[in-house]
């Protein structure tokens, strides 16, 4: 049986022209001899209308220079192999090009892989990473509350809080992140005092007082007899001595005394009794008087 020999249309001898629009039926393949090109006609309307479909060849493709090479896989002129590859370039901070292979360098103090996953380490963020990067709002609480027990008001993280005395009352100094409130040296107390301590001591050069009597031995009726006096203890020096001085209510026989050179057990006052200078004395009963009326 001879041979067959099966053949599609074709242009010219090494023609780079392309088939007419309608030179192809459906289906019908062609060749341009010098573009080295592929065509076929294919229906493209409902209507049956064809037209002339190029397949591309490799050679026809093109590439990002900058991050491939595109080579020729022969030096045959007509052999359809082309080579794909990346660039050495491609590779950058954190990335190695080895063999044609892409691989990602890791910081394995920070970076660590996981079946094949790149994660952070436990731990691995370090406070160099994290300054200045964290915004407040990114925070489950970025704010510090403050509150007197009724009010409130929010400071937000790196905001000032700022804390102020009221004067002749109190002050409040700061130094090297320590803060100290305290009294000032000349105190003013708007309202009432009440000091409930065992002692109350003044050390004060001058004392004025606007209440013009002075109630002893306790802010309510005593259900018993305590047995204390009542009155001034005061110090003073003889220029030879110091002595104790009392005067006031004697609570052992219920009289006035007073009393230069005292002595004091548990409020209980003794010694003998000194001399005073009256302008003039008015009573209804004297008893045990001395009248002395000096000598001639």
């Amino acid at each position: 049986m001879a041979a067959n020999t099966l053949q599609i249309k074709r242009s010219a001898y090494d023609s780079t022209s392309a088939p007419a629009a309608n030179a192809l039926a459906s289906g019908e393949m062609a060749i341009s001899m010098g573009g080295k090109k592929l065509y076929v006609g294919r229906v493209h309307t409902s209507g049956g209308a064809v037209e002339i479909y190029h397949l591309p060849l490799l050679t026809e493709m093109s590439v990002n220079t900058t991050s491939f090479t595109w080579t020729v896989g022969s030096s045959d002129s007509n052999n359809n192999a082309y080579a794909l590859a990346l660039n050495a370039n491609v590779a950058g901070d954190g990335l190695a090009l080895s063999s044609g292979a892409l691989a990602v360098n890791v910081d394995d103090s920070s970076i660590e892989t996981n079946s094949d996953s790149l994660r952070v380490k436990a731990s691995g963020v370090t406070n160099a990473m994290l300054a200045g990067s964290i915004a407040n709002a990114k925070l489950a609480n970025p704010k510090i509350v403050i509150s007197d027990g009724s009010n409130t008001s929010d400071i937000n993280l790196g905001g000032t809080l700022t804390m102020s005395g009221t004067n002749n009352e109190i002050e409040v100094t700061e130094s090297a992140g320590t803060v100290q409130i305290g009294l000032p040296n000349d105190v003013t107390i708007a309202g009432s005092l009440t000091v409930q301590g065992t002692t109350t001591q003044v050390d004060s050069t001058v004392v004025t007082i606007d209440d013009p009597v002075f109630t002893l031995g306790g802010d309510s009726a005593p259900g018993s007899d305590d047995n204390k006096d009542r009155g001034i203890e005061f110090r003073y020096h003889t220029g030879s001595a110091a002595k104790v001085g009392f005067f006031g209510y004697d609570d052992s026989d219920a009289k006035f005394r007073y009393i230069p050179d005292a002595s004091n057990s548990s409020e209980v006052f003794s010694g003998s009794v000194g001399s005073s200078v009256w302008a003039d004395i008015s009573a209804s009963t004297v008893s045990d008087a001395t009248i002395d009326c000096g000598t001639f």
